[in-house]
């Protein structure tokens, strides 16, 4: 293409942008209608408030409309200072709310079966690591884009880089083991977009192997989690219960029993809004249900994909790329523990799983590519046409 600074599309004029929105708005109505069937059970009697299903719906909404807000602000003004030179940037505030919610999670966080993930407002509860890895991706990509910046550098970028994803996964790790390989894959991808040399990541995999043996293998509960995951059938390991319901649950689907005629969430199949929520769609939609939503999934991938191949500099590439990669990362892990393809990591399904705090941050997300797709580099036909 010509060159130019990147200017802003008109949504009508980015069918890409425009795509996005959709398939996103697609895969919120999808979920909203599914928590609403795996949460009638319990939702009988419960105040409105207290319900998953009235909640999840608000959140959709809010979620929809930060989206049109969001995609129309620059992303590049997530690396400027707009308060004056001494404050943060967007991206490094972002990252500070992120470590500062997840540490406060560790002492103040609400104890949900032995495990502390959540800060809890009255009714509302809010999830710091879902803030936190989109918070670690954003600064990332600033970093790498900065002017003058030298990814090969081992001391001055690689290092630094590797000390920020460590503090973030050190903070998550012992709670959720599944957000935190998310932000160490994630981040890793991302250091080599943005130019950092294969060896340098692959120095890492022996820290990430002593990190699994500490927090896996040395732990009697996750670690019986992934022998179950290998014999989800045994009639020994209480932790087989899971994955062995998720595949009756996944099969059950070959006669569907339609939306909301599905039993599993009666009591049989735990978290199946949530962790669980594509096996429920598979009992109750059938291949034909559980199709759409992947494909639906894979063109959200490509679309982001696309927004990242056009995009108009190098933060918008790494921008578009690393959180497109995240979000593709944490709907294939979903999708690989309701198969019993990977073991039970508590990851949510994008914008389909119940929960308000990963609903609005992923929104936020796809409102940063679609402001991506919004402003590559446009020949000079394609800049006539914007400026008539």
């Amino acid at each position: 293409m010509e060159g130019g600074k990147p200017g802003r599309i008109a949504l009508r004029d980015n069918p890409g942008g425009e795509a996005l929105i959709l398939t996103t708005l697609a895969l919120m109505a999808l979920g909203a209608v599914m928590v609403f069937s795996t949460s009638f059970p319990t939702a009988a009697g419960a105040k409105w408030y207290y319900r998953r299903d009235v909640r999840q719906l608000l959140f959709a909404t809010s979620g929809l409309l930060l989206l049109l807000l969001l995609w129309r602000l620059d992303y590049r003004w997530l690396v400027r200072r707009p308060w004056g030179r001494r404050l943060p940037t967007p991206a490094e505030a972002l990252l500070v709310v992120g470590l500062c919610s997840a540490a406060a999670v560790l002492v103040f966080g609400r104890d949900i079966r032995g495990t502390l993930r959540f800060l809890q407002f009255g009714p509302v509860g809010f999830q710091p690591s879902e803030v936190l890895k989109f918070g670690v991706l954003v600064f990332l990509a600033g970093l790498l884009s900065r002017p003058g910046v030298r990814p090969r550098s081992f001391t001055r970028t690689f290092l630094p880089a590797v000390g920020l994803i460590g503090l973030g996964i050190a903070l998550v790790v012992t709670q959720d083991f599944g957000t935190a390989a998310i932000i160490a894959i994630a981040s890793a991808v991302l250091l080599l977009m943005g130019g950092v040399p294969w060896l340098y990541v692959l120095a890492l995999l022996p820290l990430a192997a002593a990190g699994f043996y500490k927090f896996v293998v040395c732990d009697p509960h996750r670690w019986a989690r992934i022998t179950a995951f290998w014999d989800p059938f045994s009639t020994t390991n209480p932790s087989a219960y899971q994955p062995r319901q998720a595949l009756i649950a996944v099969a059950s689907g070959a006669a569907p029993a339609g939306v909301g005629g599905g039993v599993a969430k009666y009591g049989y199949l735990p978290e199946a809004g949530t962790d669980f929520i594509f096996a429920m769609i598979c009992q109750e939609l059938g291949a034909i249900g559980a199709g759409v939503v992947i494909a639906l999934l894979l063109v959200w991938l490509l679309l982001a994909y696309r927004a990242a191949r056009t995009a108009g500099d190098r933060l918008g590439a790494l921008l578009a790329g690393g959180l497109g990669f995240l979000i593709g990362l944490q709907a294939v892990m979903h999708v690989a523990v309701n198969a019993v393809c990977l073991p039970p990591t508590g990851v949510s399904l994008p914008f389909v799983s119940a929960g308000g705090s990963s609903l609005l941050a992923m929104s936020a997300a796809t409102a940063m590519i679609v402001s991506v797709s919004a402003r590559k580099k446009m020949t000079s036909a394609e800049r006539l046409m914007a400026n008539e």
